[in-house]
């Protein structure tokens, strides 16, 4: 005969107690506040570096905004072009005066540009402007972060010029 052990029984309603989970807790007042204060602030962050780094393509859309940039000292360049290293000077030849401007234009967009032209203006020693003119670019295409040198020359400039100004001409400008 084959014996077979029963296992001792249990009262059912002694058992021990299954291990109860905790009601899900509701967030506080002040933790809403607080996980509410992180998304604003992490959303006005985005916002900020959404301004920040997309500002040509704001002006571009909205060019109202351009002065609000500059007066955060944020430089907003829509043509993608810097001018370096400008100097001008005069030199005598043939027994006249010039004025030479010199310096280098640089694409530093990621595709290639067509540079502008450029204006070029003598002012007097309060700043005024007291004649300008206009130049071709050196070249007209520049790739990515390729530099044009570029030399211009204005013979018989104004006595009473100071300084000069270089900057990129209106669209329009043609002459």
């Amino acid at each position: 005969m084959t014996s077979i052990k029963l296992a001792p029984m249990v009262d059912v309603d002694r058992s021990p107690a299954a291990p109860r989970r905790a009601p899900p807790t509701r967030p506080t007042p002040g933790e809403k506040r607080r996980s509410g204060a992180l998304a604003i602030g992490a959303g006005l962050v985005a916002a900020w570096i959404a301004l920040i780094a997309g500002r040509v393509a704001i002006v571009k859309l909205l060019p109202a905004a351009a002065p609000v940039y500059a007066a955060l000292g944020m430089k907003v360049n829509l043509r993608q072009m810097d001018l370096l290293g400008v100097t001008a000077k005069l030199v005598e030849e043939d027994g006249r005066k010039i004025l030479l401007v010199q310096g280098q234009i640089k694409n530093i967009d990621a595709s290639p540009r067509t540079p502008p032209r450029m204006r070029l203006a003598v002012e007097d020693g309060q700043g005024r402007e007291i004649y300008f003119w206009t130049a071709a670019p050196p070249k007209s295409r520049l790739n990515p972060g390729e530099n044009a040198y570029f030399r211009a020359r204005l013979a018989a400039p104004p006595e009473e010029g100071a300084e000069v100004r270089v900057r990129f001409a209106p669209e329009a400008s043609a002459t």
